[in-house]
């Protein structure tokens, strides 16, 4: 699912890459904007209500095309908050994909970023910008903390696969593995979930190596969490139209 201001292929063309590398992979892939997002128009209905219809309305028409009743929603930013909350929302959903999604700033995050800050040349300069206010993102929907937390919980014991990829783009409320399982809970060291921080990789994937990073990661998991029968070995796709 795309997010915010992105046009329909997703940062640097990264979601068209990944779904052809999944497709080659024997998965049916389908890219969406969803309303007000992309070429998509603007919805007249609420936030809630809007994504429940067209992420059925996506699922039906995969289903009815492919036979398959088994689904992975994901996406990146905003798109990763609307995958999580439509996974609670639709036992179809079996498996989750979140590109810098939610996370909860714990003790143990203010602690390691106030050392780093402390450390950098001109902290002192930055300590009261706007990322240091409570909250995420004041323009991603996040659910209170303890919804989330449940939530997770409840995926979890739904048997949904889920993988967390963390990048420089999320370090403002998340810089290191461990909280994760701090913020959301046990259920977030649950077999049921994959979890990679890389913090020398930037929110967008700008650089080639990372978008192929991400394929490889994303394709692995597809492959372990839901194989295919005589599956093909993981593909890369090129940069190229």
């Amino acid at each position: 699912m795309n997010a915010g201001l992105v046009h329909r292929i997703g940062p640097f063309r990264g979601y068209v890459l990944l779904a052809r590398a999944l497709a080659a992979l024997g998965f049916a892939v389908l890219r969406f904007d969803q309303g007000g997002l992309g070429d998509s128009a603007a919805s007249t209905l609420g936030s809630t209500e809007r994504r429940r219809v067209e992420i059925d309305a996506a699922i039906e028409m995969l289903r009815s095309e492919t036979g398959t009743d088994r689904f992975i929603v994901g996406g990146i930013c905003s798109g990763a908050d609307d995958a999580f909350l439509l996974a609670g929302l639709d036992p179809r959903i079996s498996g989750v994909i979140l590109l810098d999604g939610l996370a909860y700033r714990t003790p143990g995050f203010w602690l390691r970023h106030l050392v780093r800050k402390l450390r950098a040349p001109h902290a002192w300069r930055t300590l009261q910008r706007h990322h240091w206010l409570p909250g995420v993102d004041l323009y991603r929907e996040h659910p209170a903390r303890t919804a989330a937390v449940q939530q997770l919980q409840r995926l979890v014991e739904r048997d949904v696969r889920i993988l967390f990829v963390f990048t420089s783009g999320s370090s403002h409320y998340f810089n290191h593995c461990r909280q994760l399982r701090a913020g959301l809970g046990n259920a977030a060291a649950a077999a049921q979930v994959t979890l990679e921080h890389w913090p020398d990789c930037d929110h967008t994937f700008f650089l080639q190596c990372d978008r192929q990073r991400l394929q490889q990661r994303v394709l692995a998991w597809a492959q372990s969490e839901f194989p295919r029968i005589n599956a093909a070995p993981i593909p890369v796709a090129s940069s190229a139209p």
